[in-house]
C-alpha cells in the first residue's frame, strides 16, 4: 500500500495544482489514497497521509478550509467515516458556525466523529449534543431496503442491534481532546423519544446525521428543521448506500421543506452522503 501512495504522490502538489485537468487528477490521487483509507481498521494508512488528503481538498475543493493543529491525528483515527467525508463535515461546520446555535450528532457510534466535531469547536462556547441509543441499530422499517450488505449478514433485519458502542467510550474520546464536560450533552435513547423530552438545544447551527435507517433519519431531520438557523448545515451519511431508507428519508424531507433547504452531493470519491443547507 505504501508503494501505491508513493507512486501516486510522487509528483509535487504544486505541479498538480497548475494542471488544467486538476479535478481529474484530484480524483485519481484521492482514489489511490482511499485504497489506503479503507485499510484504516488495520492502521495501514499513516497519519501523514491524512495531511496530504486534507491539502488536496484545500487546493482543489475547499480553498477556504481553515487549518487546525492536530486535525491530522483525529482524521487518521476515524472509524467508518472516510477522510473525504470528514473534510466535508469540517468545512460545513466552519460555514455553519457563522449562524447561531449548537452542534449535534445523531448516531455517534464509537465517538470518533464526535471527537472531531468537539475539537473543531473547542475554542467556541458551543455545546455538542450527542443522540444515540447506545444499543445499536433499531429494527428496520418497511422503507429500509438493503442495497449494500456491508457486514454480509444477508438481510436488513439481521442488522438490528449491530454497531452498538458504550457511552463511556464516546465520553473518553471527548475527554482526550479536553472538551469540557459541561458543554457535552448526551441524549441516550431512541431518537423518536429523546427529541421530545428533557433538555434540548434551543438552536442548532450544524448537525451530522448518521442513523442509517429511514425512521430515525426522518425524525432527526424534522427536529432540526424547527431549530436550525438560516445558514445552518446538515450532513446526512449513507445517502444512496447501505439502506435505501436513508436516501428516501432525505428526499422526502427536502421535498416537503418546500425550498427551505439546499441539497448537494459530494464529489463521487468523497463518500456516500449529502449536504443540506438551511436557507434564509
Amino acid at each position: 500500500m505504501r508503494a501505491i501512495l508513493k507512486r501516486v504522490l510522487g509528483k509535487s502538489l504544486h505541479r498538480v495544482a497548475v494542471s488544467l485537468a486538476a479535478p481529474t487528477l484530484l480524483g485519481r490521487y484521492h482514489r489511490a489514497l482511499l485504497d489506503l483509507e479503507h485499510c484504516s481498521t488495520m492502521r495501514a494508512i499513516h497519519q501523514r497521509d491524512a495531511v496530504e488528503i486534507e491539502e488536496l481538498y484545500r487546493r482543489f475543493v475547499f480553498p477556504d478550509l481553515v487549518p487546525r493543529t492536530g486535525r491530522d491525528k483525529l482524521l487518521h483515527e476515524l472509524i467508518g467515516t472516510t477522510i473525504g467525508e470528514a473534510i466535508y463535515i469540517i468545512h460545513s461546520l466552519q460555514i455553519a458556525l457563522a449562524a447561531g446555535g449548537d452542534v449535534c450528532e445523531f448516531g455517534v457510534a464509537q465517538g470518533a466523529t464526535s471527537r472531531l466535531l468537539a475539537s473543531e469547536i473547542l475554542e467556541t462556547d458551543r455545546t455538542v449534543w450527542l443522540f444515540d441509543s447506545f444499543e445499536g441499530l433499531p429494527a428496520p422499517s418497511a422503507e429500509d431496503k438493503l442495497i449494500h450488505d456491508i457486514f454480509n449478514l444477508g438481510s436488513m433485519e439481521r442488522y438490528k442491534g449491530t454497531m452498538a458502542s458504550p457511552e463511556t467510550e464516546v465520553l473518553k474520546k471527548l475527554e482526550s481532546v479536553a472538551f469540557p464536560l459541561a458543554r457535552t450533552k448526551v441524549k441516550k435513547g431512541w431518537v423518536r423519544d429523546t427529541i421530545k423530552e428533557g433538555e434540548l438545544p434551543s438552536q442548532v447551527s450544524f448537525a451530522y446525521v448518521d442513523f442509517d435507517f429511514y425512521e430515525p433519519i426522518k425524525d432527526a431531520l424534522e427536529f432540526l428543521d424547527t431549530r436550525m438557523a438560516p445558514g445552518g448545515q446538515i450532513i446526512v451519511d449513507d445517502y444512496g448506500f447501505f439502506s435505501a431508507g436513508a436516501q428516501l428519508a432525505v428526499d422526502q424531507f427536502v421535498q416537503a421543506a418546500g425550498g427551505r433547504f439546499g441539497f448537494e452531493l459530494p464529489l463521487p470519491f468523497a463518500g456516500h452522503f449529502c449536504v443540506l443547507s438551511k436557507r434564509a
